[in-house]
């Protein structure tokens, strides 16, 4: 596998992580990644986080109920794409503010 997919893999990985509640947003750092993609990895987990956790539907496509490690499957498995996209914008949103 290519070096960009594999961070592309461990990015949305991170994501559904922190939207399914395994993990907290400020918990959450890796010496590999820029503090701008950082910073939208958090953003966007929590964006996908559900609003309630005793019945958790997935935000991007309603599909659910799930549990957390359901919904984090659901998430890598089915949305995977969507997820890197939304990092990505959200990156380039955090480096135009920066500038």
């Amino acid at each position: 596998m290519p070096r960009k997919g594999i961070f592309t893999e461990k990015i949305v990985e991170d994501v559904a992580r922190i939207a399914s509640e395994m993990i907290e947003p400020k918990d959450y750092t890796t010496p590999i990644l820029a503090k701008h993609t950082i910073e939208a990895v958090r953003n966007v987990g929590v964006y996908l986080r559900p609003e309630r956790l005793d019945a958790i539907y997935c935000e991007l496509c309603g599909k659910g109920p799930f549990t957390r490690k359901g919904y984090y499957l659901h998430l890598i498995r089915v949305h995977s794409s969507e997820i890197q996209s939304l990092v990505e914008e959200e990156a380039e949103r955090i480096l135009k503010q920066l500038k």
